[in-house]
C-alpha cells in the first residue's frame, strides 16, 4: 500500500511550443480574443490616465485655485476610471467565455480522441488516467486565461506603458527607477526558482497523501481483518508529515517573495522623494509630476507581486498543455473497411492466433464455426481464451495470424458503423449511464425509436418495472444504474441488445451475476434473446449453457470437444471434468 506519484516534469522555455500547438482551437475564436487584447490595451492606458491626471490637477487648477477647473478635472477623472471598469468587464467577458468555449472545443476533442484510442491501448491505461487528460487537464489551462496568460499580457502591457510615462515626465528620475531593477530581478529569480521546486514538491507531496488515504480507505476491511489499523494510520501520518514539510518550505518561501518585492518598492519610492525633491527644488519637476512620479512607481511594483503566481499557473498550464498533446499524439485505432453486405450471422474463427502484448498466446490456432442463428456455448476454465475470442469478433483487437470472416467476408473490411448495427453484446457487468431509461436501453442509435424500445423492454418482462417508476420510461437512473438490483441492470441490457433486433449476438458471463428474484425472469428474458439469432455465450451457468444447439469446450486457446450437453457428459471428456469439478454451476 505505497503510494508512489510520478516526478512532475521541470518545464523548459522551449516548451511554449505546446500552447502554439493548441492554436488552431483559439483560430475559431480570433476576432473576439483580438478584441479583447485590444481592450486589455485600452483599459491599461485608462489606469495610467489616473496619476496624470492628478498631475494636471495639482499644477493647473489647486495652484491657481481655481475650483471650476478642479471640478471639470475630478469630473473627467471620475468619466475615465467609470470607462475603464467598462472596458475591463468587457475584456474580461470577451477573453474568458471564448476561453471557455475553447477549453469545451478541447475536452470535446480529447474526449472523440479516447473514443478512438485502440483497446490495447486502453486497457494498459487507467481509465482515471485517460479522464484527467479530459477533465482535470484542461481544468488547468482553464486558468491560463484567468490568472496566467491574460493576466502576464495585461502586466506586461501596464509595465511598458507606466516606463514610457516616466520616462515622458522625466528621464532622469525614470533612470532612478530603473536601476534598482537588476538587483530586484536577481533576488526576485533566485526566491522564484526556489518557489517553483517548492509548488512542484508540494503537488507531488499533496498527491502521496491523497492516494494513501485513497488507497486505505479502499482497504479497510482487510487493515481491520489482520488488526493493522495502528500500520495504516502511521503510513497516512508518514506521507502526512512530508505534505506537511513541503507545505511549509511553499509558504515560507512565498513569505519572503512578498516582502522583498515590498522593500524594493519601498526603496525605489524613498529613492524618488528623494532625487524628485531634488529636481522640484531646482525647477526641473513639478509637485504634481511628483506626486503623479510616485503614484506610477507604487502601479509599476503590482504586477511583481503577482508574479509568483503567474509564473505557477504558466508552468502548471505547459505541462498540462504537454499531457493534452502527448495524448493527441497517441496514435488511433486503424481505420475500419467499407464492405456493406447482407448479414445473415454465419461466424468463422480460421487458425486464429492471439496473445496480449508481450505475453503468452491466449488463443492457438483457434478454429470455431458458427452458423446463421446458431447458439454457440463457449464454455472452459479461466484464461483458456473464451473472452478474448468474442472481443477479436467485435473487432476490440486484431488477431495475431488467421482470419474471423462473417458471412464470408473478413472482418476488417466490414465498415464498423455497419457491423455494428447487426451486433450486440451483453456484458458480465452492463454499463448504464446517468440517463432515462428509455435512452440507456436506445444507447445513442437514432434509428431505434420508442416504439422498439418498449417492445424490447416488454420481450424481456421488464415494460411492468419501467413502468412502476416516476416518470417511467423517462426516469433518470443514478450511477452506474443506482436503484435498480442487479437482475434489473441485466434486464435493461438484455433490453438494449434487444432493441436493435441484431443478427450476431454476444454474451459475455451475462447471467453469472444473478440475484434469486429475477433468475427465473433472466432466464425468460435469456431465451427471447437466443431466439432466431446467431449467438456466442460465455458462460459457467449451467441453466444458460443448457439452452444453446452447441457447446464448444476451450482449452489452452483450442476447441478441445464441442456437442450438446448430454452428448458431452456421456462422452467422458474434458467438459464432463469441468460439471464434476463444479466449475459449471446450476
Amino acid at each position: 500500500m505505497r503510494p508512489h506519484a510520478p516526478s512532475a516534469r521541470r518545464v523548459r522555455p522551449g516548451d511554449w511550443r505546446l500552447l502554439a500547438r493548441l492554436w488552431p482551437l483559439a483560430r475559431p475564436y480570433r476576432g473576439a480574443l483580438g478584441a479583447g487584447v485590444g481592450l486589455m490595451g485600452l483599459g491599461a492606458l485608462g489606469r495610467m490616465a489616473g496619476p496624470y491626471l492628478v498631475k494636471l490637477a495639482i499644477d493647473g487648477p489647486v495652484a491657481r485655485a481655481d475650483a471650476k477647473g478642479l471640478a471639470g478635472l475630478a469630473a473627467l477623472y471620475l468619466l475615465v476610471q467609470a470607462g475603464v471598469g467598462a472596458v475591463e468587464a468587457g475584456q474580461t467577458v470577451l477573453l474568458r467565455t471564448r476561453g471557455e468555449r475553447i477549453l469545451r472545443d478541447l475536452r470535446e476533442r480529447l474526449f472523440a480522441k479516447a473514443l478512438r484510442l485502440p483497446m490495447a491501448r486502453l486497457d494498459r491505461t487507467p481509465a482515471g488516467t485517460v479522464v484527467s487528460r479530459v477533465s482535470s487537464d484542461v481544468a488547468v489551462l482553464s486558468d491560463l486565461f484567468s490568472a496566467g496568460l491574460v493576466g502576464v499580457l495585461g502586466d506586461i502591457v501596464l509595465v511598458l506603458g507606466i516606463l514610457a510615462v516616466l520616462f515622458r515626465l522625466h528621464a532622469g528620475l525614470a533612470l532612478t527607477v530603473l536601476a534598482v531593477f537588476p538587483v530586484l530581478l536577481v533576488a526576485s529569480e533566485w526566491i522564484r526558482r526556489g518557489m517553483r521546486e517548492a509548488y512542484r514538491s508540494a503537488r507531488e507531496a499533496t498527491a502521496r497523501l491523497t492516494a494513501a488515504i485513497h488507497e486505505h480507505l479502499r482497504g479497510a476491511e482487510v487493515v481491520r481483518l489482520f488488526g493493522a489499523r495502528a500500520w495504516s494510520l502511521g503510513q497516512v501520518e508518514e506521507r502526512g508529515e512530508e505534505n506537511l514539510r513541503a507545505q511549509v518550505r511553499s509558504v515560507t518561501l512565498q513569505a519572503l517573495f512578498f516582502p522583498l518585492v515590498e522593500l524594493f518598492s519601498a526603496l525605489t519610492l524613498a529613492l524618488v522623494l528623494w532625487r524628485g525633491a531634488g529636481f522640484a527644488a531646482g525647477g526641473g519637476l513639478t509637485f504634481g509630476a511628483l506626486v503623479a512620479f510616485f503614484e506610477y512607481v507604487q502601479r509599476l511594483f503590482r504586477p511583481l507581486r503577482d508574479v509568483g503566481e503567474r509564473v505557477n499557473v504558466l508552468q502548471a498550464s505547459l505541462a498540462a498543455a504537454e499531457r493534452i498533446t502527448g495524448f493527441l499524439d497517441e496514435p488511433s485505432e486503424a481505420p475500419g473497411g467499407r464492405a456493406r453486405p447482407p448479414i445473415r450471422g454465419e461466424v468463422v474463427f480460421d487458425g486464429v492466433t492471439f496473445g496480449y502484448g508481450d505475453g503468452d498466446e491466449v488463443l492457438r490456432g483457434f478454429d470455431l464455426g458458427v452458423r446463421p442463428g446458431e447458439s454457440v456455448a463457449l464454455v472452459g476454465p479461466t484464461g483458456s481464451g473464451k473472452t478474448t475470442a468474442v472481443h477479436l469478433l467485435l473487432g476490440f483487437y486484431p488477431p495475431g495470424s488467421g482470419e474471423i470472416r462473417i458471412d464470408g467476408v473478413p472482418r476488417p473490411r466490414l465498415d464498423p458503423e455497419w457491423f455494428a448495427r447487426h451486433v450486440a453484446l451483453v456484458p458480465q457487468d452492463p454499463v448504464l449511464l446517468r440517463d432515462t431509461v428509455f435512452e440507456n436501453i436506445r444507447l445513442g442509435r437514432e434509428w431505434v425509436g420508442p416504439d422498439r424500445v418498449e417492445a424490447a423492454a416488454r420481450a424481456v418482462g421488464l415494460h411492468e418495472m419501467i413502468e412502476g417508476l416516476p416518470a417511467g420510461y423517462e426516469t433518470p437512473l443514478g450511477e452506474e444504474g443506482a436503484g435498480l438490483s442487479s437482475g434489473q441492470r441485466q434486464l435493461v441490457a438484455f433490453a438494449r441488445a434487444l432493441a436493435g433486433d441484431p443478427r450476431i449476438l454476444i454474451l459475455d458471463e451475462a447471467t453469472s451475476e444473478v440475484d434469486q428474484a429475477t433468475e427465473a425472469q433472466i432466464e425468460e428474458a435469456l431465451a427471447v434473446l437466443l431466439r432466431g439469432r446467431t449467438s456466442l455465450v460465455v458462460a459457467h451457468r449451467l441453466s444458460t449453457v443448457r439452452r444453446v444447439d452447441r457447446i464448444a469446450v476451450l482449452r489452452r486457446g483450442r476447441i478441445a470437444e464441442q456437442g450438446s450437453h448430454r452428448e458431452l457428459l456421456e462422452r467422458g471428456g474434458w467438459y464432463r471434468t469441468l460439471y464434476e469439478l463444479n466449475l459449471l454451476r446450476g
